[in-house]
């Protein structure tokens, strides 16, 4: 990541921790073996993307930090967990 987009990666996960009903999220993505793990998709900085997901005690995980041009390695990641 860029500088820029690594400021604006810290600022997304901040929100998620501070303020997570204001995250703007994308997209769901099913992750995991036969998909049965939801993620969810951020955008920020034009083409960076984060992906992250809810425990059972309904804390987040970040997951995968990223770009449009590592995405399809995100996404195999994804559903490898």
């Amino acid at each position: 990541l860029t500088e820029d987009q690594q400021i604006k990666a810290e600022e997304i996960v901040l929100m998620l921790d501070q303020k997570p009903d204001q995250v703007i999220v994308k997209r769901k993505v099913f992750s995991g073996k036969k998909h049965k793990t939801t993620c969810l998709e951020v955008l920020f900085a034009y083409n960076g993307r984060l992906y992250f997901r809810k425990d059972e005690n309904n804390r987040i995980e970040v997951v995968v930090i990223g770009t449009k041009n590592t995405q399809g390695k995100d996404m195999e990641f994804l559903h490898s967990l």
